[in-house]
């Protein structure tokens, strides 16, 4: 059963049950929902300044949420991510 984002097992059978382990870990997206929706709008051409504006954020934020994407993609630049993420579809 899912319930806000998380996922909830209401049974007896416990041999159902799986505790979290590295490949579970790795099942799902790798980035927010925020975080998405930072990366579509530098996609669109918005500074941090325009996108925090947008978002009712500070820049701070929106720097800081630009950083944890880089570090979760392991690319230099937001630019390759786009990239990437295009040719893959997401975007």
């Amino acid at each position: 059963m899912k319930k806000k984002k998380f996922h909830h097992y209401k049974g007896k059978d416990m041999s159902l049950f799986r505790y979290p382990d590295e490949s579970l870990l790795q099942i799902g997206p790798p980035y927010s929902a925020r975080e998405i929706e930072i990366i579509k709008l530098v996609e669109s051409g918005l500074s941090s300044q325009e996108i925090a504006n947008q978002l009712f954020l500070s820049l701070h934020t929106v720097n800081t949420h630009r950083s944890n994407i880089l570090e979760k993609s392991g690319k230099p630049h937001i630019s390759d991510l786009i990239y990437e993420l295009k040719t893959q579809g997401v975007l």
